[in-house]
């Protein structure tokens, strides 16, 4: 299975070297690439497929790269001096004769072939010149010049292959076969960095995974139902060094020069180093560079695989690792380069000092790359926590940007009773804050926060820093209201001028403004003021760009917020474009923000009509999010989640119906240390899609979420009939809110709802093609089925054919699912038995009167079923009938 897998990722590869082996004025071929690149399982695939077995098999060393002949030996053992070519090839005649299949090469086989000895070469070279063999020489990462290998593939004018890392499609069907359950994006993706497109790096990788349990799916959605495909994630990305990951790393590393493995020892015990460095301790590079085991990225040299290091490192010994230190220690001091995470954290396991100044500096740069994991490290291991108060509290930052709030809050408590300096203590306050804003409180642990944060005011000396203390204070004290009044039910909304009237303090602390700012963009959205919401929400990002101390902490929910009213405009392409920047290079942020991202991939293909894999997209964002939330949108999802699954006519099981109301937090999630979805639920989109379930929080319903209403009517309306429409009163809800809201989408769903009263059909043509210009598809895909309805109903089926005909285009090209109603529309292009055996025979050549024959009927009657095929399809001529019929998405047999 592994190696049909290899061939289906290279398939033009595979295709390549079956021509050089057929080629018979081609002597063979060289087949290279990096140790793991699947080169091996490309020429057993290729052998096995109609070859002969290899005749001859030689496996080359280092060892035997210094012996005369060495790689010929085994086949050698009749003379008794092997120095002499022309006896050497005698001997290796006389071991090809054996009988062999009419018309098929003899085939030599070189394993490690970048190790053959000169003389070896220069007699395999003679074979394949004779047209004695063909020769399959699988060779390291690429041809050096002047090497024996390169001699060889001149010589024997052989093809080359070359195996290059595997792109995103390929990395997803060797990890998916490996483990046999599909998996999500953001686990792709995490691969794919892991193996840097090494297929051997990523099957061990994920079947390390599966077995030490870290592939996670969520076991309350919908599996093996048939709602949507089962999604799997990578809960950790780093598994722990198995017998496995051993094994793979020793043979990543057993043929390598002493040397060369030092180089890798170093950049995975001291993380990326610069060229001067490597240079300075004597330590090669260069090959490694060219086979692709490491790369050259912003001066720096590092591991292609983000998981190859892990490895190394699991085979460094407690001496190797001091040794290469004090070498490197010696290196860094010459060049007087400064410190990074890695080698700090490398200093510290083998109990060398660090200053805590420069462990401060490197947790906080760690922290501010979203690089939680490493920072956490330092922070621990540095003991930063013991040294000073600001280390303390960059650890509850650090643990707040995990996700892990009661973590941080147990943090926070004490060490505000020791904070003295008043600005640390008021940014220990405004964690205080952002913990409550996350977990959410009652009402008694709010009112006692506050109070005991006004009350240290009382203490400060410094006037001028009392009175920003309890400025701060009042702040907090005033955003946490209004944030409350969104994000718990119950609360009456606060209008956007209140909120507006808060920011113009231009004495407002940045936290705070932040938070009023990511509020009033909710109050924004969720009236439909998207526009409005859009824009406060890029401001708000661009002015995280300059705050580094608190970028990593709003950065996701603010991204989150920009895709969502992108979305909701109907500005796909900026949507798009706004989303693939945050994708996610790098594994800590791929943790970070995937379930965010999912999520509005998945509202992005509803809202384009692709229902059946936006729920699978939305599947595996609630199920990353289960993992790490830091933005607060588990609860959201999940209940778009189940608005889907309701739309798609199945059963809410139990164990993801919602619970009653939570006042605090009760309980931790499916995985430890992370939010459940019971601290989101009442966040404002949340709280939107369980009233849509009809589930509502007390004194809420749809009406008071005007955005999301748009949309459910919108979805509502779909499978209404026009006459049906102007009898119930949706279609003027419908009307009245999309009216009264902004962006291209909700202009055009009010005008399909107002022209879908209207009897003529050109206008809904004309908004269908302003639509198209939008890329709002399944409006264009309303407008040209209602209007080709009301053609069929004005006896013109030829313009409904021709209609239908675009639209059938439209739904295959955008992999959209029509609805019910669009689907009973369609039918009307639909071909009876007998029209469908009539259009088959026509596109083959046949004349009508050849047809009446085949089917013996009469002329007449194949011209009136093929003028009523031309009627369904919309079409006026024989010739434009292939076309038509694929178009319509009809299968004539």
């Amino acid at each position: 299975m592994a190696a049909r897998g290899a061939q289906r990722t290279r398939s033009t590869e595979y295709r390549e070297l079956h021509r050089l082996l057929a080629d018979p004025a081609i002597g063979g071929a060289v087949v290279l690439g990096g140790i793991g690149m699947g080169k091996t399982n490309l020429v057993d695939e290729v052998l096995a497929d109609g070859w002969p077995a290899p005749v001859m098999s030689l496996y080359c060393t280092p060892s035997l790269s210094t012996t005369p002949h060495g790689a010929l030996s085994a086949y050698l053992g009749g003379l008794a001096d092997i120095e002499d070519p022309v006896a050497v090839l005698r001997e290796l005649n006389r071991k090809l004769a054996a009988p062999q299949r009419p018309g098929s090469p003899r085939i030599v086989l070189v394993e490690s072939a970048e190790y053959l000895d000169a003389q070896s070469c220069f007699v395999l070279s003679l074979l394949v010149q004779n047209a004695a063999v063909k020769l399959v020489a699988i060779g390291g990462a690429k041809l050096e010049h002047g090497s024996v290998l390169a001699t060889l593939a001149e010589t024997a004018s052989l093809g080359s292959i070359e195996l290059k890392a595997l792109d995103t499609a390929g990395v997803h069907i060797v990890a998916e076969q490996t483990v046999g359950r599909p998996l999500g994006a953001g686990a792709v993706r995490l691969v794919e960095l892991a193996s840097g497109g090494n297929p051997r790096i990523a099957k061990a990788y994920v079947a390390s995974c599966l077995d030490q349990g870290l592939l996670f799916r969520d076991e309350s959605l919908l599996h093996g139902q048939g709602v949507h495909d089962p999604v799997w994630i990578i809960a950790r990305p780093q598994p722990q060094i198995d017998i496995r990951l051993r094994s793979l790393a020793r043979e990543l590393t057993r043929n390598l020069p002493e040397e060369e493995q030092a180089t890798l020892r170093l950049l995975s015990l001291g993380g990326p180093q610069v060229p001067a460095l490597l240079d300075e301790c004597q330590l090669p590079y260069r090959r490694l560079l060219d086979a692709g085991e490491l790369e050259l990225s912003d001066g720096s040299i590092s591991f292609v695989s983000t998981l190859a290091p892990l490895l190394i490192r699991a085979l460094a010994t407690q001496q190797d690792s001091a040794r290469l230190h004090a070498r490197w220690s010696a290196a860094k001091a010459t060049l007087g380069l400064e410190h990074n995470a890695s080698e700090v954290l490398w200093s510290l396991e083998i109990g060398v000092p660090v200053a805590p100044g420069i462990v401060l500096r490197l947790a906080e740069h760690a922290a501010r790359q979203l690089d939680y994991s490493t920072a956490l490290q330092l922070c621990t291991q540095g003991r930063l926590a013991e040294h000073s108060e600001q280390g303390a509290l960059l650890e509850a930052h650090v643990l707040l940007g995990m996700g892990r709030h009661y973590a941080a809050r147990a943090l926070l408590l004490p060490l505000i009773d020791k904070l003295q300096d008043p600005d640390l203590l008021g940014q220990g306050f405004a964690y205080l804050l952002e913990v409550t804003t996350n977990i959410g409180l009652d009402n008694a642990q709010i009112a006692s926060i506050l109070e005991t944060w006004k009350h240290r005011a009382e203490g400060l000396a410094d006037a001028n820093a009392a009175e920003r203390f309890v400025q701060l204070q009042q702040a907090g004290a005033k955003i946490l209201g209004l944030w409350a009044r969104v994000n718990l039910q119950g609360g009456k909304l606060p209008q956007p001028a209140e909120l507006r009237e808060f920011l113009d303090d231009p004495d407002l602390p940045i936290q705070a403004r932040i938070i009023a700012m990511v509020t009033l963009v909710d109050v924004l959205s969720n009236a439909g003021q998207c526009r409005d919401a859009l824009e406060l929400a890029e401001h708000t990002m661009a002015m995280l760009q300059d705050l580094p101390e608190i970028r990593a902490l709003y950065e996701l929910r603010v991204l989150f917020r920009i895709g969502w009213n992108l979305l909701f405009l109907g500005d796909y392409r900026n949507a798009a474009q706004a989303i693939e920047q945050y994708r996610g290079q790098r594994v800590s942020s791929i943790q970070y923000s995937q379930g965010a991202i999912a999520l509005l991939d998945g509202i992005s293909e509803l809202l384009q009509g692709r229902v059946q894999s936006a729920i699978t997209t939305i599947a595996e964002a609630v199920t990353e999010l289960h993992v790490v939330d830091t933005a607060q949108l588990l609860a959201t999802a999940g209940n778009l989640y189940r608005v889907l699954v309701a739309r798609l006519g199945a059963t809410v099981p139990e164990q993801v119906e919602f619970g009653g109301p939570l006042n605090s937090w009760d309980g931790d999630s499916v995985l430890p240390m992370h939010l459940g979805e019971g601290s989101s639920q009442r966040r404002i989109f949340a709280r939107a899609f369980a009233a849509v379930l009809g589930r509502p929080f007390d004194g809420e319903s749809l009406q008071d979420f005007p955005l999301v209403g748009r949309e459910i009517l919108f979805s509502q309306t779909l499978q209404l009939g026009d006459e049906a429409l102007a009898g119930s009163d949706a279609g003027a809800r419908l009307h009245a809110l999309a009216a009264a809201q902004q962006g291209s989408r909700a202009a055009l769903l009010a005008q399909l709802i107002r022209l879908r009263t209207a009897p003529d059909p050109g206008p809904l043509e004309e908004l269908a093609d302003a639509a198209l210009q939008k890329e709002e598809y399944l409006v264009v895909i309303e407008a040209w089925a209602r209007a080709a309805e009301r053609h069929a109903a004005a006896g013109d089926p030829r313009r409904c054919g021709a209609l239908l005909r675009r639209t059938a285009r439209l739904l295959e090209a955008q992999s959209m699912d029509p609805g019910k109603y669009i689907s009973r529309i369609m039918a009307l292009t639909e071909l009876t038995a007998r029209e469908a055996v009539i259009v088959d025979l026509a596109r083959k050549g046949m004349n009508n009167a050849q047809i009446a024959r085949a089917l013996t009927v009469s002329q007449r009657t194949v011209e009136g079923h093929l003028y009523r095929v031309f009627s369904k399809l919309g079409i006026s001529e024989r010739a434009e009938l292939d076309e038509a019929v694929l178009d319509a998405g009809i299968d004539p047999r």
